[in-house]
């Protein structure tokens, strides 16, 4: 090449490209391949029925090579200074987005091939295809004798512009000084410096803007040309791949629902985004929201980040709506178009707001990534929501993708053609491995192996080394561990085996500087090329990994599946080491989602064109993973698993009102769908399986209908409702027979009755309990901190769970007999499943039991969720442990002096603070000052009067004055908002009136008023305060009105008179404050807790407003 551009210099464009665009690699390394061949025929140059290719005979020629970067400033700067060139002389408009491409001039002089001369194809390496194979004929067809290759962003084109592309064009260029006089006007004479670019006519450009499109895959792939200037930039790339091509008409061209089955990194995404510029450019009001489920909160996270950035142009607002949104970012849905959420977040927004017709009715375009995690046990939520969107009758498309499966068409015929056509199926277009960007092949190595999940683990760090050698063909490695200790472990044998070979025999090569780094373990790794990964390494050693990794200096990644998500960092190999993960209950096998992520950072577009993904798993599942990796697993529903949880949360919702409408609902489920594909699989009818479909699901309807009626979750009659019990169960996903167990507590229940009905959830089926813990349980019983022993032969599962519930409120450690230490892991996982689920079972106990206005067993049951709360028991010397200085040690120090509460802890000296726990003098000074911000409720009640009447109980009318005994009104509490409960009772047990307020709302006190019918002299009313969640915090005040027996009717005096108290007073109010703010009495019919409440700290009211906003 004379005076060129080097050949690595032009391919710097196309890795940067490839590099953040891989879903457009295709056919990028066609124009790459031409450049680094050196072949003249340019992208269009194949001859078409033998005919050889006419060209111009310019006198001094040049070459031009379409480079994909869309008109925006992604390639190097050569790209920008030869569009400024042309737009000097009329040749293009910097404002408008180029149509197709914009062209990299490359000063490379050759001559042209002759009238008589053929042109062949360039070579590549195809997915699947060997490096010699030739690309297809018809992808060069196209271009006749006469047509030349010009920017289509032609002036001839006519496309109004945008006037924001206009600005950032013009920010974006960056011509070098003296470019006038170094890039004359055209036409050029030769200079050392300069392009050569020849005249052009304009009958030319418009013959070139209008030729005929690339094919790849016998796919003509579409340019952004199709698409409106406005939305035109959305898409940082010039042409759509083969796969958004395929798609284009149906996503962007119609309404119709559609289905996409293809491989992973296919460039799927975009074609959701072309779906949303269609509702975008069809509406002109903003009145429409636009629903993307991720299967995950992270995915959901990078969603909302790339969307935000892209559709900001088009006016649209992107929200996030998960587990971890706060308050403020609530507040943000409801002025956004377009909300990221996931299945159960989803499902919990709409089984709670009232308004929720009102709300589906604005959701226009439903958009369902990975689709295919309807196998999983979390795809009931996703079926039971999407089917839900169906049976509102709302005009909602869907657009579903999804890995490649089998059944693609099952998911099809389950969203319908459209709203109107729900017996047509959903377009579909479903695409082969050879769509994948890069060549992936995978392996599964089932080991034989009997050993526990974690003794496992160690094997398969035997086997490690052997399959690096085999596969790693001495290109970069991931491999994924199931905990962080094994990333560890795992990344310490791969070193250690990587110093003991000799350098020929080494799979990877010795890193040419060692990233400095400051755990000391990880730098040891580092000095053999290797490093681990996980989210408790430090921050800055985490970004240094990663950072070494993409340079070259790390070449191997131990590191947990966290990794698989969010940070780019595609490798040659990668290796799932064991199949099983450690989740918040323990190990459990990898989700199949989940699993795909870790195989999908296989496969690096800028530098390789195959991959290799190696799963090493137990012998027994080796075929599970090689139907998952081929594709081949058929979707299955799993709605069958808990139908009549989902069935009743649509009556509450009043979807479902019949029976007519329960079948609707039901045949518009994907497990109908599947149903009559593989009847078999269901097992929904017990011992008989009717021939008939529809008489099968209306015997499962009329069963399950009735079996909600037996449990009282609902009201039969004309038309079908919720009782408030069965909103509960709805609101707080209660499983159908836990529900019937938390219904059976006994009116005024204790503590240990309540306590013992949540240990039998069915939340809790998977602890079991083994002979071999018999021993381990027997301790932990007989330990002081069980409030609660059992005073029979531990044998039963429920009776070990409520062990494990009082030992953890207990601070019991863990015995430290070696006998015990095998036992340890599991008694770990089955703490961790107990408390994911216990909150939202304790608040739905509260709820149900404020309903039947049963006073003490709801004050029980809020005991426990402050209990449940803080992880101590509410009126124990274990509440300082919420102070963030005191650990367990210093509460048992502060409790042998007698210190035995955070009121008792206020009141002492700071020096004896110091002396008591042997710390340096200040410590107490600064242990006192935390326990300022510790919320103090307070509550006084005043008499407001009674009203008589002849014949009736009097009836009296009461004020109680809520406020914070501190000196500031705190609103936080170990970062998390502060609510305060207050309940008013009889002395009876007949519950008066029950209020939630959050802490902002009582910073210059609340009052309330309510009155309550005595029955006898002796009555007395008591209010109670508390925060939730916070131990410690109760408070209570007393009125007695002293009525004379006289004012009572004789028959009264009789038959009404008062149990004796079941449970010691909490301290009184020692102050009071005042406020002039009334609130009208009354039994809260709401719910005590919101559902959001389970997942996020959302306050419920803030929720219900978001709701209805929308």
């Amino acid at each position: 090449m004379d005076r060129g551009m080097p050949k690595n210099d032009a391919s710097y464009g196309f890795e940067h490209y490839r590099h953040h665009h891989p879903a457009q690699r295709s056919h990028l390394a066609i124009y790459k391949s031409q450049i680094e061949s050196g072949d003249d025929s340019g992208f269009f140059g194949s001859p078409t029925h033998g005919e050889a290719f006419q060209r111009p005979n310019y006198r001094k020629p040049f070459r031009q090579i379409e480079a994909p970067y869309g008109g925006h400033d992604h390639g190097p700067p050569e790209l920008n200074v030869d569009r400024q060139l042309l737009a000097k002389n009329g040749m293009t408009r910097l404002s408008l987005v180029p149509r197709s491409s914009t062209r990299l001039l490359i000063k490379e002089r050759y001559s042209y091939a002759s009238p008589g001369e053929s042109l062949q194809p360039p070579r590549r390496i195809c997915s699947g295809s060997s490096p010699n194979t030739p690309l297809p004929q018809d992808l060069y067809q196209g271009l006749g004798p006469d047509q030349n290759f010009i920017s289509s962003s032609s002036p001839s084109l006519r496309v109004p512009s945008s006037p924001s592309f206009q600005v950032s064009q013009r920010r974006n260029l960056q011509v070098p000084r003296g470019s006038r006089d170094e890039f004359p006007s055209l036409p050029f004479k030769h200079h050392q410096s300069s392009i050569d670019i020849p005249h052009v006519d304009i009958q030319r450009r418009k013959t070139a803007a209008n030729h005929a499109s690339p094919i790849v895959n016998g796919i003509h792939l579409v340019s952004l040309n199709e698409l409106p200037d406005r939305v035109r930039s959305v898409f940082p790339f010039p042409l759509f791949n083969a796969v958004q091509s395929k798609c284009f008409h149906t996503a962007y061209k119609s309404d119709d629902n559609l289905v996409v089955s293809a491989p992973t990194g296919s460039g799927k995404t975009a074609i959701m985004e072309m779906a949303i510029c269609r509702l975008v450019t069809g509406f002109k009001t903003n009145q429409y929201k636009i629903i993307y489920m991720g299967p995950t909160k992270s995915l959901c996270s990078e969603r909302q980040r790339d969307w935000q950035a892209k559709f900001t142009s088009l006016g649209l607002q992107c929200a996030e709506l998960t587990g971890d949104t706060d308050q403020t970012q609530l507040r943000n849905v409801q002025n956004s178009n377009v909300i990221v959420t996931t299945p159960e977040k989803w499902d919990s927004m709409t089984r709670k707001w009232k308004d929720h017709t009102r709300l589906m009715q604005l959701v226009k375009l439903f958009l369902i990534d990975e689709v295919h995690i309807l196998k999983d046990a979390r795809g009931a939520t996703l079926e039971a929501v999407v089917s839900r969107m169906k049976s509102v009758g709302s005009s909602v498309r869907f657009i579903a993708l999804s890995a490649t499966v089998p059944n693609s068409n099952d998911i099809a015929a389950w969203l319908g053609k459209d709203h109107s056509n729900q017996h047509l199926p959903a377009q579909r277009e479903k695409f082969g491995e050879d769509f994948r960007p890069v060549k992936l092949q995978k392996f599964v190595y089932g080991l034989p192996s009997k050993a526990n999940d974690f003794a496992f683990d160690a094997t398969c760090d035997q086997r490690l080394p052997e399959i690096v050698a085999k596969h790693s063909h001495k290109k970069p490695i991931m491999v994924f561990c199931c905990t962080r200790k094994s990333t560890f472990t795992t990344a310490k044998v791969l070193a250690n085996h990587w110093a003991s070979q000799s350098s020929r025999d080494r799979q990877w090569s010795s890193p040419s500087k060692i990233p400095h780094v400051s755990d000391t373990e990880l730098r040891n790794t580092l000095r053999s090329g290797v490093a681990f990964h996980h989210a408790g390494l430090d921050a800055a050693d985490r970004h240094i990994v990663e950072r070494g990794f993409l340079e070259g200096q790390v070449s191997v990644i131990c590191c947990t599946s966290t990794l698989a998500v969010g940070v780019n960092l595609p490798c040659h190999l990668v290796i799932v080491k064991n199949t099983v993960t450690w989740q918040e209950e323990g190990l459990k096998e990898y989700a199949d989602l989940e699993m795909m992520q870790m195989l999908g950072r296989a496969g690096r577009p800028q530098f390789d064109d195959s991959a290799i993904a190696v799963i090493i798993t137990k012998q027994e599942k080796a075929k599970k993973y090689e139907q998952l990796v081929s594709g081949e697993e058929l979707l299955e529903s799993c709605l069958h698993l808990n139908l009549i949880d989902h069935l009743n949360a649509e009556i509450g919702l009043g979807t479902v009102y019949d029976l007519h409408t329960a079948k609707r609902w039901l045949t518009g489920t994907f497990l109908y769908v599947r149903l009559a594909q593989n009847p078999d699989h269901y097992k929904l009818d017990g011992d008989t399986i009717l021939p008939n479909l529809d008489d099968r699901i209306g015997h499962i309807c009329e069963r399950d209908i009735q079996l909600l009626n037996d449990a009282n979750l609902l009201k039969s009659g004309y038309r079908l409702s919720s009782t408030e019990f069965g909103d509960a169960m709805a609101r707080y996903y209660v499983k159908f027979e836990t529900m019937r167990f938390l219904l059976s507590i006994p009116p005024r229940a204790k503590m240990s009755e309540i306590l013992s009905a949540l240990s039998q959830a069915e939340e809790f089926h998977e602890i079991r309990f083994r002979s071999s813990e018999k021993s381990l349980y027997k301790a932990l019983n007989a330990a002081n901190g069980i409030k609660f022993p059992i005073k029979v032969d531990i044998a039963l599962a429920a009776q070990k769970r409520s062990i494990i519930i009082q030992a953890e409120l207990g601070a019991i450690d863990f015995p430290a007999s070696e006998q015990f230490l095998k036992h340890k892991k599991q008694y770990q996982q089955d703490r961790a499943i107990i408390f994911s689920h216990i909150h939202r079972l304790i608040r739905c106990i509260i709820d149900c039991q404020l309903h039947l206005q049963d006073g003490p067993a709801t004050r029980h049951a809020l005991e426990l969720a402050r209990s449940f709360g803080a992880r101590v028991w509410d009126n124990s010397p274990l509440q300082l442990k919420q102070i963030p200085q005191i650990g367990i040690v210093s509460v048992r120090k502060l409790v042998m002096a007698g210190i035995n509460s955070i009121d008792a802890l206020e009141s002492t000296q700071a020096n004896r603070l110091d002396l008591l726990l042997s710390k340096n003098p200040g410590y107490g000074e600064k242990l006192l000052a935390s326990t300022k911000s510790f919320p103090k409720p307070m509550v006084t009640v005043k008499f407001m009067g009674k009203e008589i009447k002849q014949g009736l109980s009097p009836k009296i009318n009461i004020r109680a004055e809520l406020g914070f005994l501190n000196d500031k009104a705190p609103t936080e509490y170990g970062r998390k908002a502060i609510y305060v409960c207050f309940l008013a009772e009889r002395s009876d047990g007949h519950l008066l009136d029950f209020r939630r307020f959050s802490a902002r709302q009582l910073g210059s006190g609340r009052e309330v008023m309510l009155s309550a019918i005595m029955l006898n002299a002796a009555q007395y009313i008591t209010c109670y305060v508390m925060c939730d969640e916070i131990a410690g915090t109760l408070r209570y005040a007393e009125l007695r009105p002293n009525l004379p027996t006289a004012m009572f009717p004789p028959e009264v005096k009789a038959r009404f008179f008062d149990p004796p108290p079941n449970n010691p007073k909490p301290s009184m109010n020692i102050s009071r404050r005042r406020s002039k703010n009334e609130v009208s009495s009354g039994l809260a019919s709401e719910s005590a807790y919101g559902v959001e409440e389970l997942f996020d700290d959302i306050d419920d009211t803030d929720m219900i407003d978001a709701g209805e906003s929308l």
